[in-house]
Parts: C-alpha cells; sequence; structure tokens
C-alpha cells in the first residue's frame, strides 16, 4: 500500500538536518504526492581543471523508514555526476553525501571531462563508492559506460558524437590492452566492451582506473593526425590482430587434426585419441561457458591512415607523446 503524501508537520521534521547544514527546500520543485523533496541549487566554482558545478539535491521517502538521496552534479554542457543512497535515517546520509567532494565524482582529464554515477554502499562509517555508468565529453566525441550489474560482465562501451565517425579504427580502445575489446560499429555508434576486476569496491576502482586511461588516450589521439595513431600503436595495434585472429587459428588447427588422424599411428585406447575425437563437443563447452562467444574472422591488417585529420573535430588542447600517456596514469590502468 502506497503512503499518503507528506504532510507539513513530516516536510519540517525530514528538512531539520539539511537546513542546519544550509540546504534548504525547494518547495516548488518538491511533490508532496511523490513524497519527494528537492532542495535549492547550490553552486560550486570553477576549480582543478573542472567547470562551474550545479548541485541538486532530492530526498525520496518511498516506504516508511526508507529513504533514497540522489545528488546531480550538472556542468555547463550537460554532463552530470550523480551519487545515490539508501537507508533509514537521513540525516546520516547527508554526512556522507557532505564527505564526498566534487573531485570523487568529476575528473579532468587532458581538456576532457569524465563524470561518473555512484551507489554510495557499506558501512556508515565506511561508505564506499560503487560505479554505475560514467560519460565523457572528449571535444565532439561522447564515451558512455555501463557497469553490468551481474558479477563476471564487462563493462559496456558506446562511442558518438554528432559528426561522422566511420574513420574510426576498429582497434582504438584494443591498443590499450587485452582487457579491451575491438569497436564495433552499429548505425551511428561504436560499441566495445571492457572486462574488469574483483568485485564490488575493487571492480569500481578497476574501471574508473581503466576509464581515466582510455580519456587520454582519447584526448591524445584526437588532437593529432590520424598517422600518428598507427605510429605510437603499431605493436599494439599488430597484438590486436593476433588477437582477433586467434579463433580462426583455432579452428584451422582443429581441421587440420582431424585430417591428420588417419596418419596418426594411435592405438584404440589412446588419450590422445580420445581427446581428438571429443574436442567438438569439448570446444563447445568452452565456447559457451564463455562470457562472450569469440568471433570467427579475419581481422584486418593495422595500416598507417593518410587522413590529414579525423572527421570528428575535437577541441582537447594539445596532443600528448606517448611518454606522457604513460607516465599520467599508474601502468595497470592500461594493461
Amino acid at each position: 500500500m502506497s503512503l499518503p503524501p507528506l504532510t507539513h508537520h513530516e516536510i519540517i521534521r525530514l528538512v531539520e538536518p539539511f537546513t542546519r547544514r544550509g540546504r534548504h527546500l525547494d518547495l516548488g520543485a518538491s511533490d508532496r504526492m511523490a513524497r519527494s523533496l528537492c532542495f535549492k541549487p547550490v553552486l560550486h566554482p570553477a576549480s582543478a581543471g573542472l567547470p562551474a558545478l550545479t548541485e541538486t539535491l532530492r530526498l525520496d521517502n518511498p516506504a516508511a523508514g526508507r529513504f533514497r538521496m540522489t545528488r546531480m552534479l550538472s556542468c555547463p554542457d550537460g554532463l552530470a555526476a550523480i551519487l545515490t543512497a539508501e537507508g533509514t535515517d537521513a540525516g546520516t546520509m547527508l554526512a556522507q553525501f557532505h564527505g564526498i567532494g566534487p573531485e570523487s565524482q568529476l575528473r579532468a582529464v587532458q581538456g576532457a571531462v569524465l563524470a561518473r554515477e555512484h551507489r554510495l554502499e557499506g558501512e556508515v562509517d565506511r561508505p564506499c563508492l560503487s560505479l554505475t555508468r560514467a560519460v565523457a565529453a572528449i571535444g565532439a566525441l561522447r564515451l558512455a559506460v555501463k557497469m553490468p550489474a551481474v558479477r563476471g560482465m564487462p563493462a559496456e562501451l558506446e562511442l558518438s558524437a554528432a559528426t561522422d565517425t566511420s574513420d574510426l579504427p576498429e582497434d582504438l580502445l584494443a591498443v590499450l590492452g587485452w582487457r579491451w575489446s575491438r569497436l564495433i560499429r552499429t548505425g551511428s555508434l561504436w560499441r566495445a566492451t571492457l572486462r574488469l576486476r574483483g568485485d564490488g569496491e575493487m571492480r569500481s576502482r578497476d574501471a574508473e582506473a581503466r576509464l581515466d586511461a582510455a580519456v587520454l588516450h582519447l584526448a591524445a589521439t584526437l588532437t593529432e593526425a590520424p598517422a600518428g595513431f598507427h605510429r605510437r600503436h603499431r605493436l599494439a595495434r599488430w597484438g590486436v590482430f593476433a588477437r582477433r585472429g586467434l579463433p580462426l587459428l583455432a579452428i584451422i588447427a582443429l581441421i587440420a587434426g582431424g585430417v591428420a588422424i588417419p596418419s596418426l599411428d594411435l592405438a584404440q585406447d589412446s588419450v590422445v585419441r580420445m581427446l581428438i575425437f571429443n574436442s567438438p563437443p569439448l570446444l563447445m563447452i568452452v565456447i559457451f561457458g564463455m562470457r562472450e562467444v569469440p568471433r570467427i574472422e579475419i581481422p584486418p591488417m593495422p595500416r598507417a591512415s593518410t587522413a590529414p585529420g579525423w572527421n570528428i573535430a575535437a577541441t582537447c588542447g594539445d596532443a600528448l607523446p606517448a611518454a606522457a600517456i604513460e607516465k599520467a596514469l599508474p601502468c595497470t590502468a592500461i594493461r
């Protein structure tokens, strides 16, 4: 059964800890019927490479004794970092929110801004931020990341832009390491996945470090000629080429092994013979047990582009040399 609308006395009681911290209720934006209270925006001046931010706060009371608090930090370009929490004490959650500064959810990387969405979890005295989503604007390019709800599943990435992105190479992110998949074009979007380590807080920190590396990599790549990408990542691109060719090589090896069976002098009770004859069902079990079904293809060979520039009009500042990229973030973020 749904709760009745918030009464005047309930509102006074709920906003008391907010008023003590200088947060004032916005009656016009609040909804008593939905038991939702909104507070007047707070402006944060530009600092640490971040633009000026507008902070809005909302408190929902969907059930008796249960509260959901949402904080949104909005950038002038539309990016927003969101923090949510659920609990039984609104005052305690507000105190936790005040201990988490904007720099914990927004990061400026080489002129680009990365906005993260977190869910506050853990104990009251030891809260942790669990990443749920992230969006970055790198010039005209936008990178959106959605964290998986199921443990062991990869994060989903999406690249988009208002301009043409057809000249983006498929290994644009895969050169960062084997955890990054190749880009797959779907209409005007490019999609990829990112495999993550651990669970809970460890997985969130792993994702944040790798996303920082990806934003820095994209900002450096899009501010130089496309040929520069091939020059700086030549070995990594050939490594991606080899990884993409492994499924096809495995199939060829199985076919060659099957053809060679008659010429092998194997005993009827040989373990090798048993493994060879049972390899198809074993291979099917391995494939269906994988998180991502391998793609059997002949990958294109990496070549340097002759285009004078990217179609995307990136305005991310000066290009970074490869050495600067490696020094800007921990090595574990690009492995």
